[in-house]
This record gives C-alpha cells, sequence and structure tokens, in this order.
C-alpha cells in the first residue's frame, strides 16, 4: 500500500460508520488550487460548497483516501490502495455495514471489449422484505462503461463519458475479478464491444460521471446519480462505492495525462 498516512487511515476505517453519509445527487470534482497538495474536493452541484474531500498522499500514482467532510483534517471515510505484481490494481476499503463487523474490502477490475474499457466491482446491496424493511443484503456487481449515449448529454460536459450499470445476473461474472490495469481482457474487433452492449441494453444506468473541457482545476468532473442510483434504494455502501469508484477511474486516467 505505501506511504504512512495510507496505512493510518486504514487501520482508522475499522472505527468509522456508514451511518449518517449523505452524498449529493449531483456533485462536481475539483482540483486543489495549489497542485501541490494533490487534494481533490467533491463539490455539491446545487450549492458548489465542498462537501468532502479526497487526499492523494503519495501523489497520482498511489492511494487516494476520502474523508467525511470537506477537509483532509476529517476522519477518512473510504480509501483505494494499489494491489498486484504491477501495483495497478485497486482494492478498496469501506467502513463496516454494521458496528463490530468487519471493513468491507472490494476490489475494482478493468477489461476491455474492443474499443469499450469496462470498470467493475461488487458491493452488498439491502434486500427488502414483503413489509419494504432492510431484512438482510446481498452482493451485486455493476460496472462503468466509457459512453457517448444520451445518458452523458445532460452533464453539459464532453461529449464522452462514462455510465454505472447494474449487471444482469445472466450477465454475472467473476471471470475478472482479479486482474490488474496491465492485465486487461483485449477483444482485438469493435463487433466485440458492439455485442456486449447489445447484450447489457436493458441494463438500468445507475450513476453517469463525464472529464471538463481541458485541465480545469475549478472543475474536473461531473458526477450524477440518476434513476434507482438517486433513491437512496441500494444503500450507503453502494453509493460511497460508486463515488470512490469514480473517482479512482478519474484518477487512473489522469495518470496517463500527467506522465
Amino acid at each position: 500500500m505505501g506511504g504512512t498516512e495510507s496505512k493510518q487511515a486504514h487501520q482508522r476505517l475499522r472505527s468509522a460508520s456508514l451511518n449518517g453519509v449523505t452524498l449529493p445527487n449531483s456533485m462536481e470534482l475539483s482540483f486543489d488550487p495549489s497542485w501541490s497538495k494533490f487534494k481533490l474536493h467533491l463539490l455539491n452541484s446545487s450549492s458548489s460548497e465542498p462537501v468532502y474531500t479526497f487526499n492523494l498522499p503519495e501523489g497520482w500514482w498511489g492511494s487516494l483516501i476520502l474523508h467525511s467532510g470537506p477537509t483532509a483534517d476529517h476522519p477518512p471515510l473510504a480509501a483505494v490502495r494499489n494491489t498486484g505484481k504491477s501495483g495497478m490494481g485497486n482494492l478498496v476499503t469501506l467502513p463496516p455495514l454494521r458496528p463490530g463487523q468487519e471493513v468491507l474490502e472490494e476490489k475494482i477490475s478493468r477489461r476491455r471489449k474492443g474499443w469499450m474499457d469496462i470498470w467493475s466491482f461488487a458491493v452488498p446491496v439491502p434486500v427488502r422484505d414483503q413489509a419494504g424493511e432492510k431484512a438482510t443484503t446481498r452482493v451485486e456487481r455493476f460496472e462503468w462503461v466509457s459512453t457517448g449515449g444520451k445518458e452523458v448529454k445532460g452533464l453539459h460536459e464532453w461529449g464522452r463519458g462514462w455510465k454505472l450499470r447494474r449487471v444482469a445476473a445472466s450477465h454475472h461474472t467473476d471471470a475478472y475479478a482479479d486482474k490488474d490495469w496491465d492485465d486487461d481482457e483485449k477483444d482485438g474487433e469493435d463487433a466485440a464491444a458492439c455485442e456486449y452492449e447489445r447484450l447489457h441494453a436493458d441494463s438500468e444506468v445507475l450513476a453517469v460521471w463525464a472529464d471538463a473541457k481541458g485541465l480545469n482545476i475549478k472543475k474536473a468532473a461531473k458526477f450524477e446519480f440518476v434513476n434507482s442510483g438517486a433513491t437512496g434504494e441500494l444503500g450507503e455502501a453502494w453509493a460511497l462505492m460508486a463515488v470512490v469508484s469514480f473517482v479512482r477511474v478519474w484518477q487512473r486516467y489522469m495518470q496517463i495525462v500527467v506522465v
């Protein structure tokens, strides 16, 4: 994992809680104006006020720590560390679902279908009983897919972006769950991507994000929860994982830009 600050953050998450975690449905990601501190801020789009801070204590290529407030002085709420031989794997640590339980550790895995990048993760979501109460949880898989479709047009950023969708049970696979960035599944022909999209055409889109135009320190990217992703019914762990994975994917592509 590397870095004293990163190690301390992962230890502190054992006593953190998902209770009271509230994420606006629409957020913007911005740089710390100094650049030297490697901090990112999540702003509430409706008020432009910072609500959470991401710290990159080891720079662009290191860990990512989400703090539970507008500054890095607030306690950590989630963290992502590098894994694998290449150091390009992504292991997310979230607070326990309930007090006394272990922290949640979930991987973000990357693969490619033709021209299409896909980043996926699994996370527990609530299962409601007949009375509508949260009775238990089940683990479901979700994936970020690059798109230039209608889902991202309303973000008023670049024409292309990303959509987060639920992976239908019939298409669920863990075959790529342990892959690193440099150990991608690659299909050489665009037909593979088109066929993959056709199979997932009915998958519900739960969130979208897109980069801002250029390296704008005031507005790096915009994120929105949509459809049932905006209702809260998928739970705090899912919402937190959606936001953390969005910023981690953004960080990975920024590593290419800043080299």
